[in-house]
């Protein structure tokens, strides 16, 4: 069976480093420093998307499990971070507008592909997902309020068995 997903930004979630992540230099041959960023840099390249990537596999399984097990912490987990939403956007009251409106309506969404699947989601796998190509297309700075251009993909789908 397939689940439609709806939009994903890939090339945010992908291409921008993680707020507060340990970022490690090296000063000297053997010595090495860590430190931590307190800001997420606009750091984009606009290559196209691969259609398969591990990284998005787990997080797309980590979806699946949080959508079966009726676990909404775990499916935010493949969500659009909030650091990346508020970095990307112009304007201000950007925390909260992810917080109020994109998680209500994300949550919303969830539910509705739980009633939808309800009968074949306890003991179902997730076996991968599907991205159209064609569907993928960037999205330039200013279109939806971004300062920095990302890559927008529609159509893609999760297959699972049950």
């Amino acid at each position: 069976m397939t689940l439609p997903l709806g939009a994903l930004a890939y090339g945010v979630s992908h291409q921008i480093k993680q707020a507060g992540a340990a970022v490690t230099t090296t000063t000297k041959p053997k010595a090495t420093t860590t430190t931590t960023s307190t800001t997420v840099p606009l750091v984009q390249n606009m290559v196209k998307p691969p259609l398969h990537d591990p990284a998005l596999d787990r997080r797309m399984a980590r979806f699946f499990a949080g959508l079966r097990d009726y676990n909404n912490a775990e499916a935010d987990t493949a969500f659009l971070p909030m650091p990346y939403y508020v970095v990307i956007k112009q304007g201000g009251g950007n925390e909260a507008d992810w917080n109020n409106r994109l998680m209500t309506h994300y949550h919303q969404q969830l539910a509705e592909l739980r009633a939808r699947f309800r009968s074949v989601l306890p003991g179902a796998v997730y076996n991968g997902y599907s991205i159209k190509s064609a569907t993928a297309r960037t999205v330039r700075v200013g279109a939806e309020q971004n300062k920095a251009p990302y890559w927008q993909v529609y159509m893609t789908t999760m297959a699972f068995k049950d």
